[in-house]
């Protein structure tokens, strides 16, 4: 009877065999965003990937991961609102509501944020990984995928890694294009896989907790506006905004990859970064 080698462990024990399997020794990889109490062999973690491969290939969709705050939508707490931006708690809108932990915080959803899903979901096959705890994030997924048709259970939080990295994503890098407005809460050696986009910031950002070096070093960055959107009653462009242009810059890399004729040689970080 051949051994068995453990390949996905549930609650410490083998799902194929039902053996207690020692997963720290043997360094297994929780993907508790996946099933809580699932662990994989890491080896298995690289067969994964490599039917994901052949399976994109086949099915002609990329993996695209995308970041939530800044990147879809944008939040404030109701007590921090500026005085220009009181009337937005008595506004109604489709794109904007109060978290239902009290109310406390008011939520805003970029513009084109429903058509670029719509539209990506086409080509991509895609994951969110936020850097916040799964109840943080569970409620602006409920309006964005409420059937989970885009996301399904592919949703990476704090929980998982407090550092953001695609060893979590079950598919091959050389086919996994990130979509983040912080490059800084990835690994290093995944930032050839992400596309920047700028920060949707709908909100007036609080500098009251600046230290003054912070200070002097946002001057030689980019000067923040001297009011946010919500101010000045207006918002990002739908149809020339950021969203709208990532979308068309991920549709060119789609393109790109599968017209390469080498499947050896595609690799979307040759796209991203030529």
């Amino acid at each position: 009877m051949a051994c068995c080698i453990h390949n996905i462990v549930q609650d410490g024990f083998c799902t194929d065999c039902k053996r207690a399997v020692d997963t720290q020794h043997h360094a297994y990889i929780p993907f508790y965003y996946l099933k809580n109490g699932q662990q994989f062999r890491p080896e298995y973690v690289g067969t994964m990937k490599r039917h994901v491969w052949n399976k994109s290939l086949m099915e002609k969709k990329l993996t695209l991961v995308l970041s939530l705050h800044d990147t879809l939508y944008d939040s404030r707490p109701v007590s921090l609102l500026s005085k220009k931006e009181k009337y937005l708690t008595e506004s109604k809108s489709d794109d904007m509501w109060r978290s239902k932990n009290g109310g406390m915080t008011l939520c805003k959803l970029r513009p084109f944020a429903r058509e670029f899903l719509l539209e990506a979901n086409k080509l991509f096959q895609m994951h969110v990984f936020e850097h916040s705890y799964p109840e943080d994030c569970k409620e602006v997924i409920s309006l964005l995928d409420p059937q989970g048709t885009y996301f399904g259970k592919r949703i990476i939080t704090y929980r998982d890694s407090e550092m953001k990295n695609l060893d979590l994503v079950l598919a091959e890098e050389r086919g996994i294009v990130i979509l983040d407005d912080k490059l800084a809460y990835w690994w290093p050696e995944d930032h050839t896989n992400l596309l920047q986009i700028r920060p949707y910031q709908y909100f007036k950002r609080c500098d009251n907790n600046k230290t003054w070096i912070t200070k002097v070093v946002d001057l030689f960055k980019t000067r923040h506006p001297k009011f946010s959107y919500a101010q000045e009653r207006i918002d990002e462009n739908a149809e020339d905004g950021a969203l709208a242009n990532a979308l068309e810059l991920l549709k060119q890399v789609h393109r790109k990859f599968f017209t390469e004729k080498d499947q050896d040689s595609r690799d979307v970080r040759a796209l991203l970064f030529p």
